[in-house]
């Protein structure tokens, strides 16, 4: 099992998209999924001032992910994964994709259990 995980900043939310050059820039320090989680759970409070106060709560080098943010270092890879969600039909996030085929179902994490145990069970045939 593989889990992808692609940037698909929406278009509606004005820190969107800085949100996601900061956590390529996380992810180049070893700390996407900690700075993915904090930000997760304060998207209402995205901004350039809080994003800073997390990435130096989690650990980051702070010259280098300031240095990245501010050179626009990870602009290009969001563009390109936003184009990728675009073609595959993401409309919002999250999406997910099993087997190639967009899941549509519950995000109960025993509902969606048992969508990736068939999944693997189709594997083994």
């Amino acid at each position: 099992m593989k889990l992808v995980f692609k940037q698909y900043p929406l278009s509606n939310h004005s820190q969107a998209a800085l949100a996601a050059e900061a956590s390529l820039a996380a992810h180049a320090q070893g700390k996407f999924w900690e700075m993915h989680d904090i930000m997760y759970a304060h998207f209402r409070d995205l901004s350039r001032e809080h994003i800073f106060g997390w990435a130096k709560q989690i650990g980051l080098n702070m010259d280098r992910f300031k240095a990245d943010l501010d050179s626009r270092k990870f602009k290009a890879q969001v563009e390109k994964e936003t184009a990728e969600g675009d073609a595959a039909g993401v409309e919002g996030t999250p999406t997910f994709y099993v087997n190639g085929q967009k899941y549509n179902g519950s995000l109960d994490p025993e509902a969606f259990a048992a969508v990736l145990t068939g999944e693997l069970k189709k594997t083994k045939k």
